[in-house]
């Protein structure tokens, strides 16, 4: 009567099961990268990389389709609504010549050509702290890291000095590397520049607005958990931008 064989009926009952197991699936999954101890802030686009890689030719839905999965199991990120201020650009000291965003823009060839340098907050107990990161613009790799109570400038300078110890580890010059990053009163301060030539060529912003917890933890768990999350970051996270 509705014109569709007895074979057709099933196979479209085995394929609409089969999409509710995958769909379950990676909801599951999803949840598993999400953990504390894995990727807290994976975004939509990790998920469904790691998705892909995980599943494989299982792994038969589009992107459309799996952010809807997101959506309806309540997996979206939750956007925080208030930004504590990072970059005081109002100072006096000495404002340096911008060597990235040139025309033909500026694209390191290899590691220590190029880091960029941000300070970004996190929710603690305690309140706000702040968080300075060095990241290596060829392969993404966070070399530097500091968790401060302050903005001054020991944060940026401790994860500066930390980035270096990293390339030096790594047996990588740094010889006529570039240091890109905002304005900020911290990266032109004479505290900055007098303990770090490579600060001498810094200007504008990378942010890269990475936040892992939801402000559950005090200043000390924090710390620890910033050093698993930027073992997390360097080892487990997908980059769209190196393939």
């Amino acid at each position: 009567m509705l014109g569709i064989s007895a074979q057709g009926y099933y196979k479209h009952d085995y394929a609409s099961n089969e999409a509710d197991i995958l769909s379950a699936s990676i909801v599951l999954y999803c949840l598993y990268v999400r953990q504390k101890e894995c990727l807290p802030k994976a975004g939509c686009r990790e998920l469904y990389t790691l998705c892909r890689e995980y599943f494989r030719e299982k792994f038969t839905i589009g992107r459309d389709r799996f952010y809807n999965v997101l959506r309806s199991n309540s997996l979206m990120l939750r956007r925080t609504r208030y930004r504590p201020r990072t970059t005081d650009s109002r100072h006096g000291y000495r404002l340096y010549r911008d060597l990235v965003n040139t025309s033909p823009k500026y694209t390191p060839a290899g590691n220590g050509r190029l880091v960029v340098a941000d300070i970004t907050y996190i929710y603690t107990r305690e309140g706000f702290a702040y968080l300075s990161l060095v990241t290596d613009a060829y392969s993404r790799y966070i070399v530097g890291y500091c968790l401060s109570r302050t903005l001054d400038a020991e944060g940026p300078l401790k994860a500066m000095y930390m980035a270096l110890e990293t390339y030096r580890a790594y047996g990588i010059s740094t010889e006529g590397m570039i240091h890109h990053s905002d304005r900020g009163v911290q990266y032109a301060s004479k505290q900055y520049t007098l303990h770090n030539a490579l600060a001498e060529r810094m200007n504008n912003t990378l942010k890269n607005g990475w936040l892992f917890n939801e402000g559950d933890m005090d200043f000390r768990q924090a710390e620890e958990a910033v050093s698993k999350s930027v073992a997390m970051y360097n080892n487990a996270r997908p980059h769209r931008a190196l393939g």
